[in-house]
């Protein structure tokens, strides 16, 4: 199991990659514009992925700060050239 800590917007927060599976597993990806990660072997866009893994609204996070920590817990992320 991965785990990564981290402090986004001021609030001091940990996730793993065991938390990040299960509660995307039952999720339905959004279709991807740009930018991607892995999970469970289905690409979902950045923020939907880290909103739903976090508990965060996706207006309060960055696609950097998503890629940033997925890439920390081993997660592929990709950008998805004229994706819709």
């Amino acid at each position: 199991m991965a785990m990564v800590e981290f402090k986004l917007n001021g609030r001091q927060m940990s996730l793993s990659d065991t938390e990040v599976d299960a509660r995307l597993s039952s999720a339905d990806p959004e279709p991807v514009r740009q930018h991607a990660v892995e999970v469970n072997g289905r690409l979902f866009p950045m923020k939907q992925a880290f909103a739903l893994a976090t508990g965060l609204d996706h207006l309060d996070l960055t696609t950097n700060q998503a890629r940033t920590q997925f890439k920390r817990l081993g997660y592929r992320v990709v950008r998805v050239e004229g994706a819709s």
